[in-house]
């Protein structure tokens, strides 16, 4: 029988991370603290200056002249205070971009920190780029498809503040996330991941995808459908033919 040494301990907390990873975890540790203390500042600035956003982001009901009601005491304060806090993660998604690939340039070689650069400038830009499009012209379409719809049934419609701003701020998160389509394909074909000519054998299956999406995200109209799947689809051309270059180029 073997007996099992006094000194023998069970492992302690410390020696389950390896020591090596101890300075990346605090570094991450620093770095996550720092993306929320820009997160929790935007927000806080955008709290003081709510009136002035939700003016801002109004104005596409101005052409329609259509009134906005809160139906609870506090709707208004959390209307304004979610309004704050997409805000301020919208005003942090640069820093948290900056922020990740400070983390992971050490470990980069020098063609993936050339992606690494093109990725942090690229995905702000893309999603900020929807949202903007997204507002200036696909959301009057959208709200002016909601408010014809039905007319002259003897039914009025009395908006929410809180739902207006919901489904503006989700027509804007699509618009944005599906610009980052384009640049996740770019990244894939110039790591080498799928070929050029691979995508374009599914070309039609991916055109057909696109214009899906856009007519699932937008009201069942052929005019916004068209404007959001257009743009979508020369994207997708554009990050096809940039990623034909540099496979040549490679």
């Amino acid at each position: 029988m073997t007996e099992t040494p006094e000194d023998e301990s069970p492992p302690r907390k410390r020696d389950i991370v390896p020591q090596e990873w101890e300075p990346h975890l605090e570094e991450l540790r620093k770095r996550v603290i720092s993306v929320l203390v820009v997160f929790f500042v935007t927000t806080l600035a955008a709290f003081a200056f709510s009136s002035y956003i939700v003016a801002f982001l109004t104005a596409p009901l101005a052409v329609f002249q259509v009134e906005l009601y809160t139906f609870a005491p506090a709707e208004k304060f959390m209307a304004y205070l979610h309004l704050s806090a997409w805000t301020g993660a919208v005003c942090a998604i640069p820093f948290f971009c900056m922020q990740a690939a400070l983390f992971l340039w050490p470990g980069l070689r020098g063609e993936e920190r050339r992606y690494t650069s093109g990725a942090l400038f690229g995905v702000p830009v893309l999603f900020v780029l929807g949202a903007a499009l997204c507002y200036r012209f696909l959301a009057p379409i959208v709200f002016g498809f909601f408010l014809s719809f039905g007319a002259g049934d003897g039914v009025e419609g009395l908006w929410s503040l809180k739902e207006y701003l919901a489904l503006l701020f989700d027509l804007m998160l699509a618009a944005g996330l599906l610009l980052q389509m384009p640049l996740a394909l770019l990244a894939l074909l110039m790591t080498g991941v799928v070929s050029p000519e691979r995508v374009a054998h599914y070309r039609p299956h991916i055109v057909l995808l696109i214009f899906l999406l856009a007519a699932i995200l937008t009201p069942p109209d052929v005019v916004s459908q068209v404007m959001m799947g257009v743009p979508l689809y020369l994207l997708f051309e554009g990050a096809l033919g940039l990623g034909r270059l540099f496979g040549k180029r490679r």
